[in-house]
């Protein structure tokens, strides 16, 4: 063994997790038969952020070796020489693993308390080595039509499946059974899903992304949201394909044209469609790859949702320093809601009527005559049935509307603009919610005409228009902003 080994083998562990209580000694050996290279790497995903790590100096000749306390079953990765083991640790295993030969990684031997569970792994990961390899996966999305490619991924399921039900998993953990099951379904649920996004970012002149048939889709359901499943990183891919996908849906399929709308529109979907851990740790993530590509007004709203979801858990203060640097910098796009020519229409034109050329509908189905708006100050709230964050406004809203006088209301008009692409799912929403106010739908979802006439890219979106019929303000405060919404309105009615 070289003295250069000695002295640059080193371990790499990620922060453990602040909120653990209770937790096991765990213990992991690596030995190096006849080492060629003068480091390896051992990470610990423990909050699956890859640079959230602590590095540790080892000395001992061609061995890696760790004891640390862990609380819940954790994935590490065995980095040598550009190949990379994936390793299955449960609190209270004591394992050794004898690296045999330089020139494979998977030749390996493991002894020890976690050792059966390792061993099927390593054997697995070889006999389908490819099929994880995310280079071989995009050149056979790029290379091979889609219903083609759906059958392979389907067979190479079936094939994962044998290899693993073979078994006998009586000597495995359950741990490790939930983990094996939870990647062999991912695997398949997630590339496909990456399908359509990967080929449509091959180019920036690729304006649409294709969608896949339904058919081939009716396994997608919320069923296959399951935090336990978080350690598994095909589930964490598929969650990230999941969003934008169905994202990318809601927008008619059209590719988005910058990072802001982008992430409000992908973090709005997730928040009405995930949970728990898995909710937490997408926006996280999310907020942890991008914060850098957006305005500093976005992170300060997406910062903000995992602060009041996550109750400043430790991914908030993972991100603290990282989020915060970025809120400080100066905003050239804060509140990037107008039209590409960054103005709102009617803000710059001077119409009596700012709705004019826009066909609103009513309850009844008939349409709505805007204008009998004029000579009222008028706050408007964008909004639509699917969207959660819209719907946690309206008790708010009804407060709004209750705290001006009779005499007031006659001069102000709480209008409702719903994008609804289903006319039933909006009438069965205003039937639950119980809303106070005019209530109007231009459908079509993100292909609605108000959504394009007011340059509106994320919802809720809320506007203050004067007696004059001008937009006072183009984004204005939430109703849960309270006093100063409430002030806003009142400053008009006084105009």
């Amino acid at each position: 063994m070289s003295s250069v080994f000695m002295r640059k083998l080193f371990l790499l562990i990620l922060i453990l997790p602040l909120w653990v209580n209770s937790q096991t000694p765990t213990h992991l050996k690596v030995h190096f038969e006849n080492p060629s290279k003068d480091s390896c790497m051992i990470a610990i995903e423990n909050e699956y952020f890859d640079e959230y790590i602590t590095k540790y100096k080892y000395s001992r000749s061609g061995v890696c070796e760790v004891s640390t306390p862990i609380s819940a079953p954790v994935i590490c990765r065995l980095a040598y020489d550009r190949q990379l083991v994936t390793i299955f640790l449960e609190p209270g295993d004591d394992l050794d693993i004898n690296i045999l030969h330089d020139n494979t990684i998977y030749d390996l031997t493991c002894t020890g308390k976690g050792a059966e569970n390792n061993i099927f792994l390593s054997s697995f990961y070889k006999e389908f080595y490819s099929d994880f390899d995310p280079m071989a996966m995009k050149d056979k999305m790029l290379n091979t039509a889609l219903d083609a490619y759906e059958m392979w991924l389907f067979d190479q399921r079936k094939k994962q499946l044998a290899f693993y039900n073979k078994q006998d998993k009586s000597k495995f953990s359950k741990a490790f059974n939930d983990y094996m099951e939870a990647t062999i379904k991912y695997q398949y649920y997630g590339n496909l899903l990456s399908y359509p996004i990967t080929n449509a970012n091959q180019s920036t002149t690729i304006l649409k992304v294709n969608a896949i048939p339904e058919v081939m889709l009716e396994g997608v359901t919320s069923k296959l949201i399951n935090d336990e499943a978080l350690i598994s990183d095909r589930y964490r891919e598929f969650i990230n394909y999941y969003v934008i996908y169905y994202t990318s849906k809601g927008n008619g399929f059209n590719k988005f044209t910058d990072y802001n709308s982008s992430m409000e529109r992908k973090v709005m979907h997730a928040k009405s469609n995930l949970t728990g851990k898995t909710l937490i740790w997408y926006i996280a993530n999310f907020l942890n790859k991008d914060c850098n590509l957006v305005a500093p007004y976005t992170v300060k709203i997406v910062y903000g949702q995992l602060q009041e979801i996550e109750k400043n858990g430790i991914y908030t203060q993972l991100l603290k320093s990282k989020c915060e640097a970025r809120m400080k910098a100066k905003d050239t796009n804060a509140k990037n809601t107008t039209t590409p020519s960054g103005t709102v229409p009617s803000a710059q034109s001077g119409y009596k009527n700012p709705f004019e050329g826009v066909v609103l509908k009513d309850l009844t189905g008939k349409v709505y005559n805007t204008n009998q708006l004029e000579g009222k100050v008028v706050f408007v709230d964008f909004w639509a049935s699917w969207c959660g964050p819209c719907r946690q406004e309206f008790p708010y809203s009804k407060l709004l509307h209750d705290r001006f006088t009779e005499k007031e209301l006659k001069k102000i008009v709480f209008l409702y603009i719903s994008i609804d692409g289903n006319e039933t799912s909006w009438k069965n929403a205003v039937q639950v919610i119980g809303m106070k106010g005019t209530l109007v739908i231009s459908p079509g979802d993100w292909s609605s005409p108000i959504v394009s006439y007011f340059g509106i890219n994320s919802i809720p979106r809320y506007m203050l228009i004067d007696k004059d019929g001008k937009i006072a303000a183009p984004n204005a405060n939430r109703p849960s902003s309270g006093d100063q919404i409430y002030n806003d309105i009142q400053k008009l009615l006084a105009q």
